[in-house]
């Protein structure tokens, strides 16, 4: 038996479709036009959550069912694929939730993926493939020798002749082939299902030959396929949806070919213990027909169909008795369609989306309320604008990595250090600040006091590293200009991987005027970028060193600029002495001044005075009334793209808003003049006075917190 030399780890985040373990017949794989839908309980909650696979991009979105008919839609995942022909989902990493599989026979891939954390996506796993094209793909108890708590898997080859399923056997996620059968079909659509009513799942499907189709129904039990039940002589290209449709202990199958009206309903039957199909009825349904989904009601299933290119569905009653006959229409905004559907326990959702779009935008739950369907609202899915998230758990693994090796296990371990961007010759350095704490905010008495600048709260702050500069010009350029950073590695060559993840950190859209604003560039600080592009530059510098940056909290940046002190100045309350260590508007002559060249604070920081204001992680506040004493590392997570808070002042302030406790919200007037519609997200035409620079903190968050700095969510207006 040839083991396969990967083991699959207990990644964050996933997507699935499990129907392995699920009981219910509409727990299901739905292929649309261009998606692949399912559900399965990714997070363990024993509720189905839904996993939509958008085969052009190999991107998915999941939503994570809270209670009945609620979702939680996260920003898209990356498969690592493109195409793909099937997935599945089953207990395949835990015995208490599932996790995704799927192939790509072009690529000649199979991948697995578990999805336990809705706030951190998983990471992709390979698993050895060596015959070719893997097309169909189910999660599956095999049994035999050497059988496992765990689902195992069986994958169909498309390109050998004859073409086989390899069986893979699950041993706690590192899977080995255990039979490789051949078979006279091409297997697709599999999925796993309990065709009665708390009895045995079984693996259904269509086996597609040289001039028509048959549905089967096989079971796995005893190490290799038994065929329990077969439906042949189907047109070529059949499709199929599985639902207790009657009613009765055994489900029915309704078979029917997309673009035509013709459906075969086919029920199940058993006698001695033995499944079989019944005879088949043909019926007729109004409109050529795109999709066929089983939802539920209060007894058996209904027949959702899908009609034509997606312009109007409708759930009919079906039995073996008559013609379907319709329930109820569902109804569409005016110029969108109907992109698919799943069934779930309790309800239903309905996918649509603007004709001229090729994904799904929109969903809308029913729920069966007396003899019809009761719709809610009309929410918006997960945006499939390209994101950077799938490169988080990667960083993350070398961030904690690196910190073991340095064996910087706490503040006494903290120095001062000096670090070049990988693959070029700029430095940066990075300054301990230890952990303390202090009083936040400026005493009533204090000259120049502002009201936003209290109550005064006490704060504790852990540990962290501050850049003893701001960022400059050199150091945001290699962010700001991709190609050119690239062409620096042929000199100073840098790991590969490193390359790979860095490269997938989204940048800023090339500017359309020069945003030094003829200031100066060479050792002047780095300006007019917005806190979204900030944030995405600590993504990419983290990305490129392996240690954790972000922008510091308001709390943070006020503890540093202070340096121990709780005068109006980190060097005292004379604002006679502020030109030796700020630069502001009595010295600036309207512009920048070089970093660095005014006198530090006492912990050794340049310029937290003046020069450029600087980003903080916070969502601006107009006081700190809503604040409790005493704090530890507070953050006021940003939830709207307005005010974000600034800190220090700038060389276009006055003397009085560069005091260590001054604070400055920002404003959407900073993008007056841009314009482009929408405005830009990464570039400020009309703040040219702020800047920032970043912090290393002691302590490594998780995956999900990393995402959470590095992409606030609201930098869109």
């Amino acid at each position: 038996m040839k083991r396969i030399r990967n083991t699959i780890r207990s990644a964050a985040r996933v997507v699935a479709l499990s129907v392995a373990g699920a009981g219910a017949a509409w727990a299901f794989v739905y292929e649309t036009n261009h998606e692949l839908i399912g559900t399965g309980d990714l997070d363990g909650n024993r509720r189905q959550d839904v996993v939509i696979f958008d085969r052009a991009t190999g991107k998915y979105r999941v939503g994570y069912q809270s209670t009945d008919g609620l979702f939680n839609w996260v920003n898209y995942r990356v498969s690592g694929l493109k195409d793909p022909t099937w997935l599945t989902l089953g207990r395949l990493m835990a015995d208490d939730k599932d996790a995704l599989a799927f192939t790509a026979a072009d690529a000649n891939l199979v991948h697995v993926v578990e999805a336990a954390n809705p706030g951190s996506p998983g990471k992709p796993v390979a698993i050895e493939f060596e015959t070719l094209g893997p097309g169909a793909l189910v999660a599956v108890d095999i049994g035999g020798p050497g059988n496992t708590p765990l689902d195992d898997l069986a994958v169909s080859s498309v390109y050998d002749d004859p073409n086989k399923i390899v069986l893979f056997r699950n041993d706690a996620g590192s899977f080995a082939v255990n039979a490789q059968p051949e078979i006279k079909a091409t297997w697709v659509r599999p999925n796993r299902l309990a065709l009665k009513r708390g009895g045995p799942l079984y693996v259904t499907g269509l086996w597609s030959g040289d001039d028509s189709d048959a549905f089967r129904v096989s079971d796995f039990a005893s190490g290799r396929e038994v065929i329990v039940a077969e439906a042949g002589g189907l047109p070529k290209g059949s499709d199929y949806v599985v639902g207790f449709f009657r009613g009765a202990p055994l489900a029915d199958v309704v078979t029917y070919k997309k673009g035509e009206k013709t459906i075969q309903f086919h029920p199940l039957t058993e006698a001695g213990g033995k499944l079989g199909v019944g005879e088949a009825k043909t019926f007729e349904l109004a409109n050529p027909i795109n999709l066929l989904v089983a939802v539920p009601k209060a007894q058996g299933a209904g027949l959702l169909a899908v009609y034509g290119k997606g312009e109007s569905a409708e759930v009919l009653a079906l039995d073996a008795a008559g013609a379907p006959g319709t329930v109820q229409s569902i109804p569409t905004t005016s110029g969108d369609l109907i992109f698919g559907a799943v069934g779930l326990e309790e309800s239903f959702l309905v996918f649509t989306g603007a004709d001229y779009m090729k994904f799904a935008t929109d969903a809308r739950v029913f729920k069966p309320e007396g003899a019809t369907y009761a719709a809610g609202e009309l929410v918006k899915l997960a945006s499939m604008q390209d994101n950077d998230d799938a490169t988080v758990p990667d960083i993350h693994e070398r961030i904690v990595t690196i910190l073991e090796k340095e064996a910087i296990r706490s503040a006494d371990d903290m120095r001062l250090y000096t670090n070049a961007i990988p693959g070029t010759q700029v430095n940066y350095v990075m300054v301990p600040i230890p952990g303390g704490e202090f009083t936040m905010g400026s005493p009533d008495s204090e000259a120049g006091r502002n009201p936003d600048e209290g109550p005064a709260r006490r704060v504790k702050i852990a540990p962290f590293w501050m850049g003893r500069l701001e960022v400059s010009w050199n150091e945001y350029e290699l962010f700001m200009f991709p190609d050119d950073e690239k062409k620096l590695r042929g000199d100073h060559p840098t790991e590969e991987s490193v390359n790979a993840v860095s490269d997938a950190v989204t940048r800023p859209s090339k500017p359309y005027m020069e945003m030094s604003f003829g200031m100066g560039k060479e050792g002047y600080p780095a300006i007019s970028m917005s806190q979204h592009a900030a944030n995405k530059y600590c993504h990419w510098l983290s990305a490129k060193t392996g240690h954790f940056y972000r922008l510091p909290t308001e709390a943070e940046w006020e503890y540093a600029c202070r340096a121990g002190t709780s005068t109006a100045y980190s060097f005292g309350d004379d604002e006679g002495k502020l030109g030796e260590y700020g630069v502001f508007e009595d010295n600036s002559d309207f512009k920048y001044g070089k970093i660095g060249r005014k006198k530090p604070n006492p912990w050794g920081l340049h310029d937290m005075h003046g020069n450029v204001a600087e980003w903080c992680l916070d969502q601006y506040e107009d006081s700190y009334e809503s604040l409790k004493d005493t704090l530890v590392n507070p953050w006021n997570k940003a939830t709207k793209p307005y005010p974000h808070v600034v800190r220090g002042g700038s060389f276009d302030d006055s003397a009085s808003k560069l005091r260590s406790g001054a604070r400055r919200g920002s404003d959407r007037n900073w993008k007056m003049r841009d314009p482009q519609l929408p405005k830009s997200i990464w570039w400020l035409t009309d703040a040219q006075f702020v800047g920032f620079r970043i912090v290393r903190p002691l302590e490594v968050p998780s995956a999900a917190e990393l995402q959470k700095y590095w992409t606030s969510g609201v930098e869109k207006e």
